[in-house]
């Protein structure tokens, strides 16, 4: 017998992100997000061993979280949080929340 999980909501936005890592940076384009992450566009592709932080501005919440690479499907990169903090479970929820309050979440499909 197969386990299915459900995925969490997802919201579409359009937003400018910064990903940071070390001295670099990569600018690009929130595209979706969720309470896991974020489905994002950049200018280059992420590595598999990705690990950085994302930095946004949506609406009066400006926010910088650790991330860590999903998937990738050029020029879509998928990331997900990798909090280190109740504050910052607490922050990607609220900015979900925003984002929910202004738009409707993508199919929900089941995952095996």
């Amino acid at each position: 017998m197969q386990t299915f999980k459900y995925r969490t909501p997802r919201y579409p936005m359009d937003v400018p992100v910064r990903l940071t890592q070390g001295d670099g940076s990569i600018a690009g384009r929130c595209r979706e997000i969720s309470k896991e992450g974020m489905r994002l566009e950049l200018e280059e592709p992420l590595s598999p061993n990705y690990v950085g932080i994302v930095s946004l501005q949506y609406e009066d919440l400006a926010l910088s979280l650790p991330v860590k690479y999903a998937h990738s499907d050029p020029p879509q990169e998928g990331v997900r949080f990798a909090f280190v903090s109740d504050k910052q479970r607490h922050d990607a929820a609220r900015l979900v929340a925003l984002v929910a309050a202004n738009s409707r979440p993508s199919a929900i499909v089941l995952v095996k």
